[in-house]
């Protein structure tokens, strides 16, 4: 009984794969999954490498702002710097010591 029922079971299957219009909608839904698989993935790749990208981009920017920065702070350290912005700028002048003299006139 068992040895039929394998044997009946196994020609079902070889039944199946023999017919030409299973074997072939098999076959088109194999390649049509396999096809929209691969876009999927293609297109996750594609967000992946343009969000590569932008952020490259953006770390070069901020790469060359920080240099840019960077020069510009040391240019302000100086004191010669600091004095001509004070001076141009701001409207301050350096403060020089006045001396005022005052003169007494003994006996009147």
């Amino acid at each position: 009984m068992k040895g039929s029922r394998t044997k009946r079971n196994g020609s079902f299957f070889i039944r199946l794969v023999e017919n030409n219009y299973v074997f072939g909608f098999m076959l088109f839904f194999i390649i049509v999954g396999t096809l929209v698989a691969y876009l999927y993935i293609r297109n996750d790749l594609n967000a992946v490498n343009a969000r590569n990208l932008a952020l490259h981009n953006s770390c070069s920017r901020m790469y060359q702002e920080s240099i840019f920065l960077e020069s510009e702070v040391n240019e302000l350290k100086r004191p010669g710097r600091i004095q001509r912005i004070a001076r141009e700028e701001l409207g301050m002048v350096n403060s020089r010591p006045q001396a005022d003299a005052i003169i007494v006139k003994k006996g009147t």
